[in-house]
């Protein structure tokens, strides 16, 4: 018999502009050797008042997930119109460009948003897809060099309304790959206005066709409070539950005028999972060299491992019925190496490619994994404009014209939540052939344990495209 194990991550991405930087200070949660023959047997910026614990708006969540929620807020300096309703056209032209620009974003996102002084501190999930996905939708409504600055960091091959239907197409492929065989992804995003204000015509209808964000009304100006909780009911929507309040108060007031969100979904199954009765307290080395001890799941895996000369890699797939499929892919720095934080400092999309490329096919592992479990709430003013997305935060150097004409919109904070949460779930499925992977299973002597027992970097991605949708950093899984 065959045991699954559970995966569920969620994000969320929220943009609102408005006259005051009401948005939160950062609230960031935190994102051994034993495997020299991991190889086959065979021969084949202006802060608020500090929100509410971050864990205090993560609802309750299934055994293993990730749930992610960002927030921008546009903000204006002056005292409503509905898009077409138009729904995403999927194809494929230009995804693959997109794809490489989101990569190339996430990895000069990590060292920023992650590595705190050379060092890592703490656990942490993001979504640089995510984040990148909201902030196409304001260089929609973006001009001059508030433009030039939100392209470059993304890294995008064109504007956001040059690369609407990429975007839509790469969401179309994530969530078909992502939604197949018991799995679900899901991505959505929505466009929040305030009543009475006349946004640009074009602006809207290109986030209506093709982000799927047609413009919805609240009252911010008069009731601020019941904006916040209408916003709050469709993340919980879109992520099932598991952000149920990324916005609180200090987040809208009444000179909020425009709010963007992008949540992401995704709980998924393991290929293969580990049995529970196998799960054991084992060693885990910090960062500093300090040995502890923490849960550790246990299981005869199909999996991919590889390995560089200072860092495993491990590729743990997701259930799929055909095609592409998501998987976590773990790369953990060796005994031997300078460590996570100048991995992760190091890290570019051609490193990155060369490190995914040592994997070595799927075969039966002993994978010894930690169980893991917390929340990221993380404000993205500062990491923006450390990349060079500066001008758009910038009262009355804005360029946000192109939403309602006017010189009077900007971010007022980008907000991003974050939760993943790694477990064996314990679900009896039915008995599967041992040899429908391919691999004979003849050897003679079974590979040593794959030990991932040491802080790691970890992605969900699409492998079949190759698309980054969370990643994050385990420093100590017992936190």
């Amino acid at each position: 018999m065959k045991r699954l194990v559970e995966g569920i991550l969620v994000a969320g991405c929220v943009v609102a502009a408005s006259s005051l930087c009401g948005c939160s200070s950062a609230a960031r949660g935190a994102l051994g050797d034993g495997n020299a023959a991991a190889f086959p047997p065979d021969s084949a910026g202006n802060d608020a008042d500090s929100p509410d614990d971050a864990d205090s708006s993560l609802g309750p969540s299934p055994s293993g997930q990730c749930t992610q929620a960002a927030l921008v807020l546009v903000a204006s300096d002056a005292g409503d119109d509905g898009g077409d309703d138009g729904g995403l056209e999927c194809g494929t032209a230009g995804v693959a460009d997109l794809v490489a620009a989101d990569t190339a974003f996430a990895m000069a996102f990590l060292p920023v948003a992650l590595v705190d002084d050379g060092a890592i501190a703490e656990n942490a999930v993001v979504s640089p897809y995510s984040v990148s996905s909201a902030m196409m939708m304001v260089d929609v409504g973006a001009e001059g060099e508030t433009q030039s600055q939100i392209e470059s960091v993304l890294s995008l091959p064109g504007n956001g309304a040059a690369e609407a239907s990429a975007s839509s197409g790469l969401v179309c492929a994530l969530q078909a790959a992502g939604s197949s065989n018991g799995n679900s992804l899901s991505i959505a995003n929505s466009l929040w206005g305030q009543q009475g204000v006349s946004f640009e015509a074009p602006f809207l209808d290109v986030l209506a066709t093709g982000y799927g964000a047609p413009l919805q009304t609240v009252d911010f100006a008069g009731n601020p409070t019941a904006a916040v909780a209408t916003i709050n009911a469709w993340v919980s929507q879109a992520t099932q539950g598991t952000i149920s309040s990324p916005l609180g108060s200090q987040d809208i007031t009444e000179l909020t005028r425009l709010v963007a969100v992008n949540a992401v979904y995704f709980k998924g199954t393991w290929a293969m999972g580990f049995n529970p009765s196998m799960t054991s307290p084992r060693p885990f080395t910090l960062a500093n060299g300090k040995p502890t001890t923490v849960s550790t799941m246990s299981g005869l895996i199909s999996a991919g491992v590889g390995a560089t000369s200072a860092l495993l890699v491990v590729e743990l797939p997701y259930r799929a019925s055909s095609g592409s499929s998501l998987a976590m892919d773990i790369l953990m720095p060796t005994g031997g190496s300078a460590g996570l934080a100048a991995f992760e400092s190091a890290l570019t999309p051609a490193t990155l490619s060369s490190a995914l490329a040592s994997l070595h096919g799927r075969f039966m592992y002993t994978i010894q994994m930690p169980k893991f479990s917390f929340g990221t709430r993380i404000e993205l003013q500062p990491v923006l404009a450390a990349l060079g997305m500066s001008d758009v935060f910038e009262r009355g150097v804005a360029d946000l014209s192109g939403m309602d004409g006017a010189m009077d919109l900007y971010l007022a904070a980008v907000v991003q939540q974050a939760m993943v949460e790694v477990d064996e779930q314990g679900t009896v499925a039915a008995a599967v052939t041992a040899g429908s992977s391919g691999c004979a299973l003849i050897a003679v002597e079974p590979p040593p344990p794959v030990q991932i027992d040491r802080p790691f970097f970890f992605l969900i991605r699409d492998t079949g495209n190759g698309a980054i949708v969370f990643m994050g950093q385990v420093v100590d899984p017992g936190e």
